[in-house]
């Protein structure tokens, strides 16, 4: 199956520097784009693309073990932030930077004054004296000074301009210990750079999802009269989708304390107006791949759809058919993303009972696993054995599998 697996995810990378603060301690980070792992520098032919990147596989991935307190600086560009794509994450953490080339605006304005209404931070980048008008660096939250190959009185004059704004400075690009005594006796306030640290490279997996469910969905975005149950229904269709939420979800970001039964679940978690702007940001990441690996996404929801249709008919003890579903359409995620379940745990909001049915032959719900299992496989003995363990009957099973079986042809006819 090895040489499979690796149609179904994407590899993607970052990297990740520290921001420390006055008393050295980690204020933030700032995410940067990578083109491979072992890259140093950002190699960007698609300033969007790699921004999008970034948001959704490099936010999660950085995510890991992180202090919900901890800033996450990213670059937007002005067409991300004219469509609201900073929507995408959580206020409480994110840092917007606003570039040199950006084109200032009072419509880039008037959307960062929303966005700083909205809880997020404003972050100027290589500030100099020759490009921000004013009203920028008044609603800045943070002012970035590019320090390397500045002499001690052009830095000076730098920070004379921003003294008396009413934000955060930072001098950025630090490089040795005299340069940041200096930076630190002039009065920034935080600091990032090689003397502290050098960017952390990060690889992410995501699960592919097809060319056409892309299409579909950014389609069905542009309607304004979408509603969460729609939003459910979009999600559903895809478990690249549906596994990447639920990584957001689990990110320190959030802080959410409870575990996810259900695709409804999640989605109101995230509500629909966040949900909206992080679904345009996943599928224009997922824009440029043609390949089409149908066929576990057809295994997968095949599955889902099975379990649903058990529970709806009560027939898997007290589980309801969102959370059946769930369960069967993320029984193949080691497949798809060629790594083992209690890996895969770790990035997962999942409840003990879940975690249970993939990797213990003894759990409640491994028993309806190892049902579909059979069936796929036309194993008579182990489809038997299974029924009469979990008290169905064989022909329910059978109905369930044909009902499914018209349900994933229907929703494949749209994604292929």
């Amino acid at each position: 199956m090895k040489n499979i697996r690796n149609q179904y995810h994407d590899t993607y990378y970052v990297a990740k520097q520290p921001i420390l603060d006055r008393k050295s301690r980690t204020y933030g980070y700032e995410l940067l784009f990578r083109s491979s792992a072992d890259a140093s520098v950002a190699a960007i032919e698609n300033a969007d693309s790699a921004t999008i990147e970034v948001m959704t596989c490099g936010f999660v991935g950085s995510q890991d073990g992180q202090d919900q307190t901890k800033r996450i600086f990213i670059n937007f560009t002005e067409q991300l932030l004219l469509e609201g794509a900073p929507r995408a994450l959580p206020p409480s953490v994110t840092v917007i930077e606003i570039l040199e080339d950006i084109t200032y605006s009072s419509a880039v304005f008037e959307e960062l004054i929303k966005l700083k209404q909205e809880g997020y931070l404003i972050a100027v980048d290589d500030f100099s004296t020759d490009y921000q008008p004013s009203r920028f660096l008044d609603i800045a939250d943070i002012i970035k000074v590019d320090v390397l190959r500045r002499n001690r009185n052009e830095i000076t004059h730098l920070f004379n301009l921003i003294k008396n704004k009413n934000a955060l400075k930072l001098a950025e690009k630090v490089d040795n210990q005299r340069g940041y005594a200096f930076m630190l006796e002039l009065g920034f306030d935080l600091f990032q750079g090689f003397f502290f640290a050098r960017p952390e490279n990060l690889v992410c997996k995501t699960i592919k999802s097809s060319q056409a469910t892309k299409i579909r969905i950014l389609a069905a975005l542009q309607s304004a009269d979408l509603e969460l149950e729609d939003i459910v229904k979009l999600v559903t269709s895809d478990p690249s989708i549906t596994y990447r939420l639920l990584r957001l979800l689990n990110s320190a970001a959030f802080g959410f304390s409870m575990k996810i039964e259900s695709i409804q679940h999640a989605v109101a978690l995230l509500g629909a107006t966040r949900m909206r702007y992080w679904l345009h940001m996943i599928v224009l990441s997922d824009i440029a791949s043609r390949d089409k690996p149908i066929e576990l996404f057809r295994l997968a929801l095949n599955r889902g759809k099975i379990l649903e249709e058990l529970a709806s008919k009560g027939m898997m003890a007290e589980n309801k058919p969102e959370t059946a579903f769930l369960f069967g359409m993320l029984s193949l995620l080691d497949v798809m993303l060629d790594m083992p379940f209690p890996i895969i745990f770790k990035d997962l909001p999942l409840t003990d009972s879940f975690k249970e049915g993939y990797t213990s032959s003894t759990a409640a719900l491994a028993l309806y696993l190892r049902l579909l299992q059979a069936f796929e496989n036309n194993d008579k003995d182990a489809i038997s054995k299974t029924c009469l363990e979990a008290d169905i009957p064989p022909r329910l099973v059978t109905e369930a599998s044909a009902r499914a079986h018209a349900w994933t042809e229907m929703i494949s006819t749209e994604i292929v």
